[in-house]
């Protein structure tokens, strides 16, 4: 057994050794409050940047190209023959210009050897051509606006519930490190008792298993604040320092609590929307305004004029108009479609709706449950207050032992960390309960 007992001492002064080792970064480090960390995760947080890169690249996609992006120039040449044995070289180029999506202008230059050349200039409108259309970047655009508005909202959350869980965490290993400290002493003093007699060896034996267990636990809470410490860092990652999180007194996170409820009893009356609810519509509207811009017929109607300046005779020009026909100008069947896409879209929106609906009903349901939990737990921190008390009067009367009333205080410490972590559950709750209305 006290080989055990070694094995476990060495394992827990091992791991505290690692810890420290990997803690010790050259990074500064800065202490920040829970709303602090909340905020300032907002700023930096690498998905969220990913985020707003991504809003910036749709609203450069919805503003589009100027059109003349969509001109080009060509040059070409060439040497060959051109009859009776002679020869000579040859050049052309031309420029062709976009200047709306109505209305383009092209211009070409040919010159052959010996002493040939031609200028031509040409202007095309196309009356029927429809305007750019931006119902896809516009749907883009306000989906990318929305995965941001939701992440931002999430990630706040994130960032509040890993500040706390890390003070919760470092609450419980403060709580072990003394319970291990209180196993100690009553090993001690069992292994004096049964020095003269007053305890068997099978009671120092389970004392020591008591004592193990008590090393084991530290041991695991050091490795839950370990993990709860590298959640919150990674939430600045890349980071340019350490974060650490400012004490909480349990009546702050009351203050907090009751400003959050207040928000939340404000939202009773509202209809809740989730970020699904929010890109069906964006989609609805996207296939309207598409329906809207296919007409019935589209026909090709193009209206062209040009002009030639040959060198050796006398300049020419030509007035055209074209109309064209086709079965596929005729755009029933999809509208048709259109049309049904958007009654299916409908539908999926009327569907989201209910599950909203539903996701609030059950979110009140769980802060119900979470507001009971709390109210237990500081009913009972109340009693074991009282108890604490009592004992101190007894043990002022020589009626309690030192250790007795140590394990009273520890008791009444547990439960202040439950009382800790249910307002947490209830703050978190409310909070995830607001993301329903993110959207208001």
């Amino acid at each position: 057994m006290n080989r055990m007992k070694s094995i476990v001492v060495a394992t827990v002064i091992f791991f505290l050794g690692a810890v420290a080792a990997w803690v010790e970064e050259p990074l500064p480090t800065v202490t920040l409050s829970v709303g602090e960390i909340a905020r300032q995760v907002q700023l930096r947080n690498l998905e969220i940047f990913k985020a707003a890169r991504k809003v910036e690249r749709a609203r450069e996609d919805l503003a589009g190209e100027p059109e003349l992006m969509d001109s080009s120039l060509s040059v070409g040449g060439g040497y060959g023959s051109i009859g009776f044995g002679a020869s000579g070289w040859y050049g052309q180029s031309s420029l062709t210009l976009r200047l709306l999506p109505q209305l383009s202008s092209a211009a070409s230059l040919v010159v052959e050897h010996p002493g040939v050349f031609g200028e031509s200039v040409s202007l095309t409108l196309k009356p029927l051509e429809p305007p750019r259309r931006t119902y896809s970047e516009q749907r883009v655009l306000g989906s990318a606006l929305v995965r941001e508005r939701y992440l931002k909202g999430w990630i706040f959350l994130d960032a509040e519930q890993a500040a706390l869980n890390l003070l919760i965490s470092d609450m419980e290993r403060e709580l072990t490190r003394a319970t291990e400290d209180l196993q100690q002493s009553r090993y001690e003093l069992i292994q004096r008792q049964q020095e003269i007699g007053e305890a068997s060896f099978q009671d120092v034996q389970d004392q020591l298993v008591d004592l193990i267990e008590a090393r084991q636990d530290l041991f695991s809470k050091e490795k839950g604040y370990l993990g709860a410490w590298r959640t919150l860092q990674l939430l600045f990652a890349p980071a340019e320092e350490r974060i650490s999180v400012m004490p909480l007194p349990i009546a702050e996170l009351m203050r907090m609590l009751e400003q959050r409820r207040i928000l939340v009893e404000a939202l009773d009356q509202a209809e809740p929307v989730t970020e699904e609810l929010e890109n069906l519509r964006l989609e609805l509207e996207a296939l309207e305004a598409e329906l809207k811009a296919t007409s019935p017929w589209r026909p090709e109607l193009n209206l062209s004029t040009a002009v030639d300046f040959p060198y050796e005779s006398p300049g020419s020009h030509s007035v055209s108009v074209g109309l064209s026909f086709s079965p596929n100008q005729l755009k029933r069947d999809e509208r048709e479609n259109l049309r049904e896409d958007i009654e299916i879209k409908r539908m999926e929106i009327a569907a989201e709706i209910s599950a909203a609906a539903l996701q609030k009903s059950l979110e009140l349901q769980n802060i119900a449950l979470v507001e009971q939990a709390l109210a237990s737990a500081r009913i009972q921190e109340e009693r074991d207050g009282v108890s604490l008390q009592e004992a101190e009067l007894l043990f002022q009367q020589g009626r309690r032992t030192t250790l007795e009333l140590e394990q009273l205080r520890l008791n009444l410490r547990r439960i202040q960390i439950l009382t800790f972590r249910s307002a947490v559950e209830v703050y978190k709750a409310l909070g995830v309960y607001q993301m329903l209305f993110v959207g208001e």
